[in-house]
């Protein structure tokens, strides 16, 4: 049943549009990693088989559901607005090498329009001794709020993390970034952008670096360039409805040089280079079937592994080290956590 509860989470956060080029490919790789999935036991794994297994999953999740672990320091203050919240949570037994803890911090998704920071479940990562936190940041609203905001509030979020390290017996200078969607976003711009620290600040936060150790983002549109998108990606035209709310104004293909000058500032492509960290790029879907038709939902546009497939292709060229999963779950996966004990030279 635990299986069938997994691939409901899979194929929940994945559309199953009637007309998809990759869709028969995507069953096939589901039914091998799901067989019961296969309800007539034919050997092939149609659409109708796989709504119904995802169906049985919900219903048993929903059964089974696990309370949230209850973090160590709740809803901590990093800024001034009441989304500038973080969790953390810190594992109760004391670490083998009796150093203080590596920490994930986790931003959540929803097009920077939604979402919050409850939704990260830090159980697996907790049980192998690694400290965790989970972000809330501002969301923009096409108005008063607008891009870079997100992704200046996550930064002071890691900042306070690095800061407060000594006090919660956290390793400052051990620390991974992962989120998926937008979160993968801000994942991607923090590890990517140069070090935002300002050492003359007055304000000991500020003063903190925002460089980490590695990043895990899952799904993440890597370039936000529209041009890049459509070229390469395809789907609609608009791209993303969170375009609007983001820039305050649509973002349409070819882009004014004060708008391209905008969407620069938050895509992480404009900042990668041969000194970023470790890189593990996560998708759940196949980086195949790209053009997509201009009829694809922006969901599966936006997350689609052509952006991860594109990213390695660049960080390789950099010599930057990186790893690229698609078609892959990412949910309680112990290869995320060897990834993070490596990177963390916690292995044995």
């Amino acid at each position: 049943m635990k299986v069938l509860c997994v691939f409901a989470l899979l194929l929940f956060t994945l559309p199953l549009p009637a007309e998809e080029p990759s869709m028969e490919a995507r069953l096939a790789s589901w039914l091998k990693q799901y067989p019961d999935a296969d309800a007539n036991k034919d050997g092939t794994l149609t659409r109708e088989e796989a709504e119904a297994y995802r169906a049985a999953g919900q219903s048993e999740r929903k059964r089974k559901k696990a309370p949230r672990v209850k973090p160590t320091y709740a809803d901590v203050v990093y800024g001034d607005h009441e989304r500038n919240r973080l969790d953390v949570w810190i594992p109760e037994k004391p670490a083998a090498d009796g150093l203080p803890y590596p920490i994930l911090i986790f931003f959540h998704g929803g097009g920077f329009v939604s979402g919050d920071k409850s939704s990260f479940t830090p159980s697996t990562y907790l049980d192998s001794g690694i400290a965790c936190a989970s972000v809330n940041y501002r969301l923009v609203d096409g108005k008063e709020t607008l891009s870079p905001v997100p992704m200046e509030d996550s930064a002071r979020a890691l900042q306070t993390i690095r800061h407060q390290a000594p006090d919660w017996n956290i390793d400052g200078g051990r620390i991974a970034l992962s989120g998926g969607s937008a979160g993968a976003v801000i994942t991607l711009w923090l590890g990517y952008h140069d070090d935002l620290a300002d050492a003359e600040s007055e304000d000991p936060v500020s003063r903190q670096s925002t460089r980490v150790t590695c990043l895990l983002p899952i799904n993440g549109p890597a370039n936000l360039m529209p041009d890049w998108i459509l070229e390469n990606i395809g789907g609609p035209k608009h791209v993303h409805g969170s375009f609007v709310k983001l820039f305050g104004e649509p973002v349409e293909s070819p882009l004014s040089e004060s708008m391209r000058r905008k969407v620069a500032e938050i895509s992480p492509w404009e900042f990668v280079s041969k000194e970023d960290p470790p890189t593990l790029l996560i998708y759940t879907g196949s980086a195949e079937g790209t053009p997509l038709p201009e009829t694809a939902s922006t969901a599966e546009s936006i997350h689609h592994a052509a952006f991860g497939k594109a990213l390695k292709e660049l960080l390789d060229e950099l010599g930057v080290e990186s790893e690229f999963r698609e078609e892959f779950d990412p949910r309680g996966a112990p290869d995320l956590v060897d990834y993070l004990k490596t990177q963390f030279g916690m292995m044995e």
